[in-house]
């Protein structure tokens, strides 16, 4: 993501230099706009700048892994106190997922001093793991795209988290498809090669030969469509404003004027009528979570295409991330606390965010800091942390409803007797489906009440082996195997018991999650009958759960809804780093896109933001500079 963005005003202004090849009126407005330009960089290097956060000499090669319960503990679940809370603190950082650990990082870098407040146990968000009878599982890293060495994404996570971390590839199929009666499933095998799976999908469907080549033309085509979105987050408001309004926002950036309107359904209709190559294609909804009828094809082909080049797992799992990071933080004098509530975004009298109160058992404290950055969600930031009177104000509160969340679900964590091999296990997913009409078949289970859930066949799963992925599990795990199992859900299900108490909820409840956890296994034995008999425990975790951990308020899963209208210019260019809250900024995947990676360039783009540099552009030098070391 991102490796080719435009991101800089320089460039945009020498494309719009470009553009004198147009009629009269688009050449004067392009030459005036590119006046206009070039005195915002001559206004912009007036502005003081912060330090490059980035350096060849901030990566370690790749370290043992750390396995001693204690240091770990000490890193990733050190507990709030009013006396670890540092004095002189540039900026605080509510929520330490990746976008928030990620950008306390960069500033760290940077010479700010970052204090980072955790609701939760443990550090990590989404990228913490947990133990449970012994096993071992992660929460939402399952697979990450564009990690080869020297990639623009890998380099940034290097950069962020010190290196010192593997990032082993999965299987060259790493998703493989299920369609049909789990029982019978027709499988297709997902390859991360476009030539590879095209001649894949040609054999498979040698009638559609001429669909699937225009498909993956189609594919082709959208990869630039990350670079327009991108910049909308990052130009002015104002230039964001002319250039859409006179056209010429979509003559530099084509791809994501083309594709962003267009749904993913109507691309395939272009393409072929076969319902079993629509299913193939459209399988990875689930990572974005809105059917293909509502889902820009422009964001459905990013999705696609971030694994084409290669996907990958995180040796140790996903809580590397977040065990390497922190020590970045702390050695410039910030600290990163767990079981750190925050229950408040505190103004001062002229509505400038200057700090947070913090809410614990035993009392009420308030830290102050220059700026405040939210890695909370844009639901949580605008309707429970900042003053309404204030939130009210900002352009982003009516958009949040507008836009809306994003689907919650359900996750079975399972504890399996034996080894990989034992079990059949590969380093791949699993998407499986019991109909080819899956839009439809979600539509029918997502309209069910609860009662009806009850030995209901669950229409979309995804399936994630980790221990199959990790290839230091079997040292550390001997003789033991893991598998996730993910649905989307919807969190009214679980409402009658939002009251009661985590770990304390009725049998109606259990009996409900467990049901539908039994379910889903039972689905996927079919579809691999190794594993029948070897599950030693089922845990179930519902959209009540994902509130409680994650803090997101119903517990979707997505943040805000990937829709088009998320997407589309006059939403997402106030989805940025900056709100028009003074001393509030923002991180996460609300303001660029769902997932790990998403998360990391949202970081970049709020440190760019506060440092008042271009850190795109660092990045990019940096990832030549280490072509040429090499």
């Amino acid at each position: 993501m991102a490796s080719t963005v435009m991101t800089t005003l320089a460039d945009v202004q020498f494309y719009m230099l470009g553009l004198s090849t147009y009629p009269v009126g688009v050449s004067c407005v392009a030459c005036c706009l590119a006046a206009a330009l070039g005195l915002c960089l001559w206004g912009k290097g007036k502005q003081e700048r912060g330090r490059n956060p980035f350096s060849i000499q901030h990566v370690k090669p790749i370290l043992d892994l750390v396995t001693d319960k204690n240091t770990r503990k000490k890193i990733l679940k050190n507990k709030f106190s009013v006396a670890k809370v540092p004095e002189n603190i540039d900026d605080i950082v509510i929520g330490s997922g990746f976008g928030g650990l990620g950008v306390a990082s960069l500033l760290s870098r940077a010479g700010h001093k970052v204090l980072v407040l955790e609701q939760h146990g443990r550090a990590g968000g989404s990228c913490h793991t947990f133990n449970e009878k012994g096993y071992e599982f992660d929460t939402g890293i399952h697979y990450v795209g564009n990690m080869a060495p020297g990639s623009v994404d890998r380099v940034l996570i290097d950069q962020i988290t010190g290196g010192g971390i593997e990032y082993p590839p999965m299987d060259e199929a790493f998703d493989t498809v299920c369609l049909g009666d789990p029982e019978n499933a027709r499988v297709y095998d997902i390859v991360s090669d476009r030539k590879k799976l095209q001649a894949s999908l040609i054999k498979r469907f040698p009638e559609e030969e001429e669909g699937i080549l225009k498909l993956m033309q189609y594919f082709k085509d959208c990869e630039g469509f990350m670079d327009g979105y991108f910049v909308l987050k990052f130009l002015p408001k104002w230039i964001i404003g002319i250039l859409t309004f006179t056209g010429i926002y979509n003559k530099l950036f084509k791809s994501y004027s083309k594709y962003l309107s267009v749904t993913t359904k109507e691309i395939l209709e272009r393409c072929t009528e076969n319902q079993e190559l629509k299913a193939v294609i459209t399988y990875i909804f689930g990572d974005y979570g809105i059917v293909p009828s509502e889902s820009s094809f422009g964001l459905h082909a990013m999705i696609l295409n971030h694994y084409l080049d290669g996907a990958y797992y995180i040796r140790g799992g996903s809580s590397e991330v977040v065990f390497h990071t922190i020590p970045i933080i702390e050695g410039a004098g910030g600290q990163v606390l767990v079981k750190a509530p925050v229950n408040k975004i505190l103004m001062d009298s002229s509505g400038h965010a200057h700090g947070v109160e913090v809410q614990t058992k035993e009392a009420t404290i308030q830290i102050y800091a220059k700026r405040v950055i939210s890695d909370a969600g844009l639901f949580n930031t605008f309707f429970k942390l900042l003053p309404k009177e204030i939130a009210s104000k900002s352009c982003l509160y009516p958009m949040i409803k507008q836009v809306g969340n994003s689907l919650s679900f359900l996750t079975a964590f399972i504890g399996l007797k034996g080894t990989k091999e034992e079990l059949g296990l590969k380093a791949h997913n699993m998407w499986t489906f019991t109909r080819t009409d899956q839009e439809q078949a979600m539509n029918e289970y997502l309209a069910l009440s609860a009662e009806e859930l009850h030995g209901y066949q669950i229409p979309l799963m995804f399936a994630s082996f980790p221990s199959a992925k990790d290839p230091s599990w079997e040292k550390r795990n001997p003789g033991k195997s893991t598998c996730l199992i993910i649905t989307l859900a919807k969190s009214e299900w679980f409402m009658q018991w939002k009251e009661q108490r985590v770990k304390r909820r009725d049998d109606e409840y259990k009996d409900l999650k467990n049901a539908i956890g039994r379910q889903m296994w039972n689905q996927l034995i079919k579809i691999n009958p190794l594993l029948e008999g070897k599950d030693e425990f089922i845990e179930m975790g519902t959209p009540l759960s994902n509130a409680h951990y994650l803090g997101s308020p119903e517990g979707e899963m997505y943040g805000l809804e990937h829709s088009v209208e998320r997407f589309s210019p006059p939403a997402a260019v106030h989805l940025r780093a900056e709100t028009d809250i003074p001393g509030l900024f923002l991180t996460g995947q609300d303001i660029l896109t769902a997932g790990f990676t998403g998360a990391s360039f949202a970081a970049l783009l709020c440190a760019s933001t506060i440092l008042n540099r271009n850190v795109h552009d660092d990045l990019t030098q940096l990832v030549k500079d280490m072509k040429k070391s090499a």
